[in-house]
């Protein structure tokens, strides 16, 4: 894994004035430079997380105030949020999902320190070549709510294919429970991962980043469910492939987060801030300059600038907790059994009021 540390090369009075540069927060009570705990991050090299990449190539991490190492990381949100818990990393940059997989396992050693984006439409299922003829589906058109020929659609494909449509989505990612909900709301039936049953779909447990090839050999998927860019990806290099629907069907919400544990932040409260002051100023150059930022992304990413345009379309950038952000993570705890209430969430989120005064 490719890691790249970004250090610090201005004085104290430099560092310190970039802290102040966010509007709205002050340089009164910062720390030197060398005060600052060092941080890393885990994230990934693709949407969701342009607010990284793009502030690693604007230099402001390096201008924040403590040494930041940036260690990205393959597959969906939970290989970084494994990578927090794994002691490899100080933060994880993920989705709601593996946040509230986390909560569950771990309860309030998780801390939600900020959410960077909150968007719907990013989450997308793509039928690949095996979904052709007898075997097409009907994509879901919310604004005439044909749910119920989808249903049927779906129903005879799996008939056609041998009992199931294979659907391939990581498991513990965000898009496995944007898709169950999806699902529930066209009443297809579905087995889990790994299990037999009387399903219309099954899910396959498939890394992120290789659903495009996964979905285009036909052998082990028929559609694949995931975030930006793959299915975009899968849609302009598989022949044949098809949007079928995406979380806005459901007016679901993505949130793009960054977590830590308990003993990070408590031993690194400081730093954490400077990291998220510079995340900040990193959303307000993407909102200020969009089509250079779009460029950052797509050469980073090895993506379409049409597929790169397409998230920042739909995004909301700004570093914060706003009502949607706690809204959605609450949804996606209690759909994964987490069993917390509104009131211990924020009492996970330490920065909340603290966020609200940096704006």
């Amino acid at each position: 894994m490719r890691k790249k540390a970004l250090r610090i090369v201005a004085g104290a009075l430099t560092a310190a004035l970039a802290l102040g540069a966010v509007a709205g927060c002050s340089t009164q009570g910062a720390p030197e430079p060398e005060d600052y705990q060092p941080l890393s991050v885990a994230y990934l090299n693709k949407a969701g997380y342009e607010d990284i990449i793009v502030g690693d190539h604007e230099g402001l991490f390096a201008d924040a105030g403590p040494e930041i190492t940036l260690n990205p990381v393959t597959g969906s949100g939970q290989q970084s949020v494994e990578a927090l818990l794994s002691g490899a990393a100080d933060i994880a940059a993920t989705g709601q999902g593996p946040v509230g997989d986390a909560i569950k396992e771990h309860g309030d050693d998780i801390v939600v320190l900020a959410g960077s984006n909150c968007s719907t439409g990013g989450q997308v299922w793509v039928a690949g070549p095996n979904m052709v003829g007898e075997a097409a589906v009907i994509p879901y058109d919310k604004a005439t709510d044909n749910k119920q020929e989808v249903k049927a659609s779906f129903e005879s494909a799996a008939a056609v294919l041998g009992g199931t449509v294979r659907v391939g989505v990581q498991k513990g990612a965000t898009t496995e429970s944007e898709f169950k909900s999806w699902l529930k709301k066209l009443d297809i039936s579905f087995n889990d991962f790994g299990t037999v049953g009387d399903g219309t779909v099954a899910l396959v447990d498939v890394k992120a980043n290789v659903l495009p090839t996964t979905l285009a050999s036909g052998t082990d998927i028929d559609m694949m469910a995931a975030s930006q860019p793959y299915p975009d990806t899968a849609l302009a290099q598989v022949e044949g492939a098809y949007k079928v629907g995406s979380n806005a069907d459901i007016d679901s919400y993505g949130v793009a987060c960054l977590v830590t544990t308990k003993a990070v932040f408590d031993e690194k409260a400081d730093s954490i801030k400077a990291f998220l002051m510079a995340d900040q100023k990193a959303c307000e150059f993407m909102n200020a300059h969009p089509e250079e930022a779009v460029q950052i992304c797509a050469d980073s990413e090895g993506s379409s600038v049409e597929s790169v345009q397409a998230a920042f379309d739909i995004a909301d950038f700004k570093v914060q907790l706003s009502d949607q952000m706690i809204e959605t993570i609450l949804q996606t705890c209690e759909k994964k059994g987490a069993g917390i209430t509104e009131g211990q969430l924020k009492a996970q989120m330490p920065l909340l009021d603290w966020l609200k005064d940096m704006k």
